[in-house]
């Protein structure tokens, strides 16, 4: 049987329509006329069947209702339901928890007033930098103004106590001072501007300055001053006019038999040799020659002892280029060179004592 066993009898085209009329169980059962119709004769009688569901056909992409059996109905309810039961912690993980928070707590006891110390003792080191960063600026100014001061002071006096007010081992350098000044007239002079100023370091010894001036006179000064603190600062003065225990023309011309004298003299390596010290075996000569002299003297030193060494050292810490050095110079009796001269010590290895240990008697 075809698609149209489901289907209703093809409908009439009358003004009144017919109405469905229940079917009995009966295979005989007729189906009574339609109300407010008459029966026509011979008109057929319709009996509307049904096959068995069994036999029937469905379609292919429907579902068996076995397929169902078993399956719960989603809701929209169910896509968003997506909580689940919590889990309960193990009572050990709550005792570890609170052992780690209880000890958080501990140190937090223990360490925020070391922190706090900490900070503090920070901000102090910081402003103790800090002061003693502008300390040092401020004793910088100071020393550099001290100098000044010293050596217009210096240059300004007119007489030799006056001087002396101003210059290092004043009791020890004073009678010499006295002499000096006796033979060559105090000029005091106007300093006019400051040329040059250096820190002058002396082996491992700090707190020596090197100052050119120009003066009022016309005469560019250089002196060496030595700072003890920022407000004390003083001229060396042995240095400034190169004293001597004789002018040393006077020594070279006359050379007075037996003398024996400390002097501030050039050192450079000589290779002349004669008379008393003709041995270049036993002897080094050195050229020996002074500030603003034009005289030669020859020193010899025997090369067995340690001024030998020392002055061989400054030469080679030089450059080979002479040195100045201060000497004991001995002219010895019975000397038969005419420009030779025994030396006797090495007095100081540059012509500045450092302290008044250096001084030998």
């Amino acid at each position: 049987m075809d698609f149209s066993a489901f289907l209703a009898p093809p409908m009439q085209k009358k003004d009144n329509q017919p109405k469905l009329r229940t079917v009995g169980e009966s295979p005989e059962g007729e189906v009574s006329p339609l109300e407010g119709r008459p029966m026509v004769e011979n008109e057929k009688k319709v009996r509307l069947e049904v096959k068995d569901r069994s036999e029937l056909k469905y379609r292919t992409h429907e579902p068996k209702l076995e397929e169902w059996v078993g399956q719960k109905e989603a809701t929209l309810e169910d896509e968003w339901n997506t909580h689940k039961e919590p889990t309960r912690l193990h009572k050990g993980f709550w005792i570890l928890i609170a052992l780690i928070f209880a000890a958080a707590i501990a140190w937090l006891v223990f360490e925020i007033p070391n922190l706090k110390q900490q900070k503090i003792t920070t901000q102090a080191d910081t402003v103790s930098e800090k002061e003693l960063e502008h300390q040092a600026q401020r004793d910088a100014l100071q020393t550099i103004a001290t100098i000044k001061e010293a050596v217009r002071q210096f240059y300004g006096a007119k007489s030799v106590d006056e001087m002396s007010k101003y210059v290092r081992y004043a009791e020890r350098v004073s009678p010499m001072m006295v002499d000096y000044y006796s033979k060559n007239p105090v000029n005091a002079s106007e300093v006019v501007s400051f040329l040059d100023m250096n820190p002058l370091s002396i082996g491992s010894r700090g707190g020596f300055w090197v100052v050119q001036t120009k003066l009022r006179s016309g005469v560019d000064g250089k002196l060496v001053v030595e700072v003890t603190s920022p407000t004390d600062a003083k001229v060396d003065w042995e240095t400034h006019v190169c004293a001597q225990p004789m002018d040393w023309e006077r020594f070279v011309k006359d050379r007075p038999v037996g003398y024996r004298g400390d002097f501030r003299v050039y050192v450079e390596r000589e290779d002349f040799y004669n008379y008393e010290f003709a041995d270049s075996k036993k002897y080094q000569a050195f050229r020996l020659t002074t500030l603003n002299s034009y005289e030669v003297m020859y020193g010899y030193v025997p090369r067995n002892t340690q001024s030998f060494r020392v002055i061989e050292e400054l030469l080679a810490q030089n450059g080979n280029q002479k040195v100045p050095v201060m000497l004991r110079l001995y002219l010895q009796e019975g000397l038969q060179s005419k420009s030779g001269v025994l030396i006797e010590e090495i007095v100081a290895p540059r012509w500045l004592f450092l302290n008044s240990s250096e001084v030998k008697k």
